[in-house]
């Protein structure tokens, strides 16, 4: 009888080892790459940007000045998880994520809606944007 006991143990401790060793639950439709913009004439100054979704957590967005992506602004990675039509950006040393409502128009296309306004954000009416995934 012990030695089913302790068999029961063994198994139970590997299993719930490898529920805690599993990187965060992201949507597996996110992963890839995409690119944004804001539009030219829209309230806030031109940006666009690509952002890249790994499938173990981590995130990389580049912003760029123009919409050829040839003057880079700057670089932000951190880690990302999404679920449920919510994803949540974690840029490396910053204190507070950015969480955003999203909805997948198709395969190819992402609608997204900042959910707190940042007050030190560059531009105060830019909360909503959509991101076209990057084939390649």
């Amino acid at each position: 009888m012990q030695r089913g006991i302790t068999f029961s143990l063994i198994l139970l401790t590997t299993a719930l080892s490898a529920c805690t060793s599993k990187s965060p639950a992201t949507d597996q439709s996110l992963v890839g790459s995409w690119q944004g913009m804001r539009e030219e004439s829209g309230k806030c100054q031109f940006l666009s940007w690509n952002t890249h979704f790994e499938p173990n957590g981590r995130f990389s967005i580049t912003f760029f000045e123009d919409a050829q992506q040839t003057r880079p602004i700057q670089t932000e990675r951190g880690s990302w998880s999404a679920a449920n039509g919510k994803n949540e950006l974690k840029t490396d040393g910053v204190r507070t994520p950015e969480i955003y409502n999203y909805k997948m128009l198709d395969g190819n296309t992402v609608h997204y809606v900042n959910t707190v306004k940042d007050p030190t954000a560059d531009c105060q009416e830019d909360y909503e944007f959509t991101e076209h995934r990057v084939r390649g």
